[in-house]
């Protein structure tokens, strides 16, 4: 059988991943950026230690998470799982982009195509397809 093109894979991943979480209010510990990156790099076939840092309920228990698997913040853990950093105008759909976050820990969100991508803002409950005009770091994942 012939492998899938990876732009097909990425394509798959993100719709899966949208389709995971949509209707979904943010939740610290189930719906939220680090559970939605964890969830879509499976969808990609990535082996995620972000699911073995226990359960947390609170953006105190998501630091406490964070640091049991030896991160400080979502950028570090990316990092730290060996995603290559790319600029940010590089982005296919699918990568994963860092974000300014009111959280210590920061934000993660997923390339959606044309400029836009998947993941939590102050202003809406659940995940949503927006602009971000700064990302701070972005990953190829794929």
């Amino acid at each position: 059988m012939k492998p899938k093109n990876p732009l097909v894979r990425r394509q798959e991943a993100v719709a899966a991943t949208m389709e995971r979480f949509r209707g979904k209010c943010f939740a610290f510990g189930s719906v939220d950026c680090a559970k939605m990156t964890a969830f879509h790099l499976r969808q990609l076939g990535h082996k995620v230690r972000l699911s073995k840092a226990g359960q947390y309920r609170s953006l105190k228990g998501a630091v406490g998470a964070l640091k049991r698997l030896g991160y400080d913040t979502l950028p570090d853990a990316m990092d730290g799982h060996g995603f290559a950093r790319i600029a940010p105008a590089f982005c296919l759909i699918g990568d994963i982009v860092s974000v300014r976050s009111e959280h210590p820990i920061g934000a993660l969100a997923i390339a959606a195509g044309n400029g836009n991508f998947l993941g939590f803002h102050e202003s809406h409950e659940m995940p949503t397809i927006m602009l971000i005009p700064e990302i701070e770091t972005a990953w190829r994942v794929l």
